[in-house]
């Protein structure tokens, strides 16, 4: 008889990664010190307990509050230490990254604008997101750049340069809010009669867009502005619109998006320009460093400035 095949020989189980945890912790600190210096990593850990105490002072005491210091403070230095590393090379670089797979055309990501402190909520923020307010952004095209008179100041190729722009050059996920079955001019395409959002637009923000429902009634007046702001909370991400939110700041009924309207304006809420003569999209960025205004410095002296880390 012929001998019998031999089966195939199981493979050795895939070696498991170390689970996050105390020990993960301290070998990264021991990593730290030993590239770093004990000094640099107990400053760090310092600044890790005090943004985490900040972030949840509002919360009252309790075993609650005890675990999720504990947790917030050991995202915080995690993401410290490893940034730190990254800067003298002992850990993937965190400067500019770019998305791969079906992000690929997304454009290049400044990591310098990432927070690494969670919010009062000891949520993280997103800061490769945006949520933007179309009608806003396309009121504004038509008013500066094609100098049209109200009613009809809305033209599609604004928000199409804002996507555009968002998405190619800053590399940021939209979310887009829009009345539902809005209707309006696209001057890019030579035609001067209303069309639903054009297909392009669509793709720029991944098919993400939310509409608003079409509610009568003057308290109900704003009320793209109120979604605008609610998707961003939801999200803890940065939302874009040139209105101040002023009524907002002091009439959002819901105290916890209000607190948090409050506290990271600042941080979150982006602004922008159309330049009239080439008709270009850019932001507004200011010149405070995130960090800064996460932690809720909203005034800093410019000789701050001139030597303050980005990130």
């Amino acid at each position: 008889k012929a001998p019998a095949a031999k089966a195939p020989a199981a493979k050795a189980p895939a070696a498991k990664a170390p689970a996050a945890g105390p020990e993960a912790l301290a070998a990264l600190m021991q990593e730290a010190k030993e590239k770093l210096g004990s000094e640099t990593v107990s400053a760090i850990a310092n600044e890790a307990r005090e943004n985490a105490s900040k972030a949840l002072a509002s919360m009252p005491a309790s075993q609650e509050k005890t675990a999720k210091l504990n947790k917030v403070r050991t995202m915080n230095l995690t993401h410290r230490l490893k940034a730190e590393l990254a800067k003298i090379g002992a850990a993937p670089p965190s400067g500019k990254t770019f998305a791969k797979g079906p992000d690929a055309k997304r454009g290049r990501y400044d990591a310098s604008d990432d927070v690494l402190a969670p919010d009062r909520e000891g949520r993280r923020f997103d800061m490769r997101q945006i949520v933007v307010n179309f009608a806003n952004v396309g009121a504004s095209f038509g008013k500066n750049v094609l100098r049209r008179e109200p009613p009809g100041l809305f033209d599609w190729d604004g928000v199409r340069r804002c996507c555009r722009f968002l998405k190619h050059e800053k590399g940021w996920k939209i979310t887009g809010v829009i009345n539902e079955n809005f209707r309006a001019t696209d001057q890019s395409s030579g035609k001067n009669f209303a069309i639903p959002m054009p297909q392009d637009i669509k793709k720029l923000c991944d098919d993400d867009i939310l509409e608003t429902p079409r509610i009568t009634g003057q308290n109900h007046s704003s009320a793209d502005d109120e979604m605008t702001i609610k998707c961003a909370y939801r999200r803890n991400s940065r939302f874009l619109d040139n209105d101040n939110y002023r009524d907002w700041l002091q009439q959002m009924r819901d105290v916890k998006i209000r607190d948090w309207l409050n506290t990271y304006q600042e941080l979150l809420h982006t602004r922008y320009f159309f330049d009239k003569g080439t008709g270009a999209f850019d932001l507004i960025e200011g010149n405070i460093p995130a960090h800064m205004l996460a932690s809720g410095r909203k005034e800093v002296d410019k000789r701050e400035l001139w030597h303050a880390s980005r990130t």
